[in-house]
């Protein structure tokens, strides 16, 4: 009886020490994701190009819908495409788009779906409630973004 006792508590300690190494591996991946889509963010506001490819797959792709006059618009691009989009802009307007929720679904520390819920501010001015949609990919060990996605519905201001 003292046996089976040691043993169930040494395989019980074994459990809970795997569960706790998951849990901080899942904890440091949904960080890194985190970072990955604030530095996105962060460099489409800034439209800083050169940034961006290093975040992104190679067969990536940009969507989204927007509510503007009335109607909504939903557009599709590949990553490249989106690239070339940004560069021919010859003076954006920058802007800002804080987060201020994140919803991070995570399996097997491979892929991540992600929501974030933020603002689009320019000159101070907050523009648009941005409902935005990643889907994360672990590449060589590094978190890549497969799709960008997102919903904009402006504020009245």
């Amino acid at each position: 009886m003292r046996r089976i006792i040691i043993l169930l508590a040494v395989f019980t300690n074994s459990l809970m020490s795997s569960a706790q190494t998951d849990s901080t591996e899942m904890e440091s991946d949904k960080a890194a994701v985190k970072s990955l889509i604030e530095r996105f963010l962060t460099a489409a506001g800034n439209y800083d190009i050169d940034a961006m490819p290093e975040m992104f797959c190679a067969k990536a792709n940009i969507g989204g819908a927007s509510f503007r006059n009335g109607k909504w618009e939903s557009f599709t691009f590949s990553f490249s495409e989106f690239l070339d989009l940004l560069k021919s802009r010859s003076n954006p307007k920058k802007y800002t788009e804080p987060v201020s929720k994140y919803t991070i679904h995570m399996d097997h520390g491979m892929l991540a779906f992600v929501k974030a819920d933020a603002v689009v501010i320019r000159d101070g001015t907050s523009q648009s409630n941005n409902f935005d949609y990643f889907t994360i990919i672990k590449e060589n060990g590094i978190w890549k973004i497969l799709n960008g996605s997102y919903v904009a519905v402006p504020i009245n201001n």
